[in-house]
C-alpha cells in the first residue's frame, strides 16, 4: 500500500529497502517520540536472500553471540532487546521453557516458580503442537503466520504488573526474574550484562529510548545496497522488468 502510493507520486525513486526502514522510523517515533537520523538511498537487491537472511534472524532459543557477530555492542545488545517492552509472542516460543527445556521433560529451572505458574495458565501445553523448542521449529516459524491462530499469542508484558508502553518495564521485569525468552535469561547470567539491565531498569526510560532510536539507525544500515548497485523496485515482490 505505501509503495503503491509512493509510485504514484515518486515512480521508480523511493527502494522498497527505504521504504520498510521510513516505516520502520515512523513506526519508533510513535513509541519514542522521537526520529532517529535515518539515512535514505538504500537500493533494492537483484534476488531473493530470504534464506540467508532467516538464518540470521535471532531466534527464541538463541544466544546473544548472534548480535555481537553483526559488531554491536554489549550495551547495544541490550538496547535492541529492549524492543521487548511492546509486541507479541507466540505461546510455541516458550512452551519448551515451560515443559520440555532442552529435552529434559522438566521446566526451566531458573524460571520462578510463581511465574512458571502464571505462564503455564497462560500457555498450556498443548500436546498437537511442538514444544521441544528446536532450532528447526524456531526456523520453520519464522516462514509462516502462526497455524495456531491468534488466540494462541500474548503479550510480551501480559506477566508484568506494572509499566506500559516504550519504558523501562522489560528490564524491571529481568530483575524480577520474569524473562520470556532464553536470551532474556543470559543478560541476567552476566554480571556485565545485568549491570547494564539495572541501568535501564531506572528512571522514566529516557536514556533508553534515547540508545534504542541510535541503535535502530545502525541496524537499519546493515547490509544496505547504495549507489549503483541493485535496482529500485516497482513491485516489492519482484524485480524490475530493466534489471
Amino acid at each position: 500500500m505505501i509503495k503503491e502510493e509512493l509510485e504514484k507520486v515518486c515512480p521508480g525513486v523511493v527502494s522498497c529497502a527505504d521504504t520498510i526502514a521510513l516505516a520502520t522510523r515512523d513506526g519508533i517515533v510513535l513509541v519514542i517520540l522521537t526520529a532517529p537520523l535515518l539515512f535514505t538511498g538504500r537500493r533494492d537487491s537483484l534476488r531473493s536472500y530470504f534464506e540467508e537472511d532467516l538464518a540470521e534472524i535471532p531466534r527464541p532459543d538463541g544466544n546473544l553471540t548472534t548480535f555481537a557477530l553483526r559488531e554491536f555492542s554489549e550495551r547495544e545488545t541490550i538496547t535492541l532487546l529492549g524492543g521487548h517492552n511492546i509486541g507479541k509472542i507466540g505461546c510455541e516460543f516458550i512452551r519448551g521453557r515451560l515443559y520440555n527445556f532442552s529435552g529434559t521433560g522438566q521446566p526451566d529451572p531458573l524460571i520462578a516458580f510463581d511465574f512458571l505458574e502464571l505462564m503455564r495458565r497462560i500457555c498450556p501445553l498443548n500436546k498437537s503442537s511442538d514444544i521441544d523448542g528446536s532450532p528447526a521449529f524456531m526456523r520453520s516459524r519464522g516462514m509462516s503466520e502462526s497455524t495456531l491462530g491468534m488466540g494462541d499469542y500474548q503479550q510480551l508484558s501480559s506477566s508484568i504488573s506494572s509499566g506500559a508502553g516504550f519504558d523501562t518495564h522489560y528490564y524491571q521485569s529481568l530483575l524480577r526474574g520474569r524473562g520470556l525468552l532464553f536470551s532474556d535469561k543470559q543478560l541476567m547470567a552476566d554480571d556485565r550484562t545485568a549491570m547494564l539491565v539495572r541501568s535501564y531498569s531506572m528512571g522514566n526510560g529516557s536514556t533508553f529510548r534515547v540508545d534504542f532510536a541510535r541503535v535502530m539507525v545502525k541496524l537499519s544500515n546493515l547490509g544496505a545496497l547504495t549507489g549503483s548497485e541493485g535496482q529500485v523496485r516497482i513491485n516489492c515482490s519482484r524485480l524490475a522488468s530493466n534489471s
